[in-house]
């Protein structure tokens, strides 16, 4: 049986690039027509409780072909009742909480130590690691979500921020790294990516940063300096790399590719919002103590 030709570079950044531009064109659609009604952050928490979900289900179905039994059920309702009592108010996000959950990232990254192995702690817990995986670590940027200061979405727009240094980071990447990159950083865990693309990834988050911080301080009122913008941009950049190698370690033991295909080019939730799981509690310390502006 003969099998399909693998899409070219060209074709699969241009998917890509079609999706992402999707992708944004979603988001603030979502917030315009929520902010028409001054329900912006109602809008921006169920575009984060949605992607967060579905990014859990992802996981799930990860750890079950790892030989885990997760009770999906059970994991999404806990998952999601964090979320939303984190956006009610009755669930609180400082500083404190924001260190544990630096601390948790950091075990983490211990999967790479052994890309190779399918650790015990990871499959023993399934349900547990799932929840801690994926809506533990969105905690924090639905921190940002939630946040209003003087009648203002400043946290919403925060938050926008933080996305897109995170994911442009990984546009950089691509862009450098296929047609450039020649050192790989990880080839056990993701043979595609190089070091010359993690180069080419943070230059380009630190540009958007800038230019983020500009446009917030132009429409949105907010202190945020283009230079301090590009600055804060690249730890976040940086911490996003090793984010997405976590998850693509899980997918390798899983025996899949992509954690789902519902986003051409890019692959599921969880293939959306990989980077970002690291990157939370890091942009939440460094914007909420490096910055002007306050979360929480």
């Amino acid at each position: 049986m003969s099998r399909e030709p693998a899409p070219s570079a060209l074709a699969v950044i241009l998917q890509r690039a079609l999706s992402t531009a999707g992708l944004w064109a979603a988001v603030f659609l979502v917030l315009w027509v929520f902010g028409r009604y001054d329900l912006a952050q109602l809008g921006g928490f169920l575009a984060l409780l949605s992607v967060a979900l579905a990014a859990q289900l992802e996981t799930y179905r990860l750890l079950r072909g790892m030989g885990a039994e997760p009770d999906v059920t059970v994991g999404l309702l806990c998952g999601g009742g964090l979320l939303v009592a984190q956006f009610l108010g009755l669930v609180s996000v400082d500083a404190n909480v924001a260190l544990i959950g630096l601390a948790w990232a950091g075990v983490l990254l211990t999967l790479l130590a052994k890309p190779d192995e399918t650790k015990a702690w990871v499959v023993r817990n399934p349900t547990v690691f799932g929840l801690l995986y994926v809506p533990f670590l969105l905690l924090f940027l639905g921190a940002f979500v939630g946040w209003e200061s003087r009648g203002r979405n400043d946290g919403l727009w925060l938050a926008v921020w933080v996305v897109a240094v995170t994911k442009f980071t990984d546009v950089g990447g691509l862009l450098v790294g296929i047609p450039l990159g020649r050192h790989k950083i990880a080839p056990n865990v993701s043979p595609a990516k190089s070091w010359e693309g993690c180069v080419g990834g943070v230059a380009l988050s630190s540009a958007v940063g800038a230019a983020g911080a500009w446009a917030l301080g132009q429409w949105a009122g907010i202190d945020f300096h283009p230079a301090k913008g590009a600055l804060l941009a690249i730890p976040i950049a940086l911490v996003s790399i090793p984010s997405d190698l976590v998850e693509s370690h899980l997918k390798r033991r899983a025996g899949v590719k992509d954690s789902g295909a519902t986003i051409p080019g890019i692959g599921g939730a969880l293939d959306l919002v990989d980077s970002l799981l690291l990157v939370a509690p890091v942009a939440y310390l460094l914007l909420s103590t490096l910055t002007r502006t306050r979360v929480g």
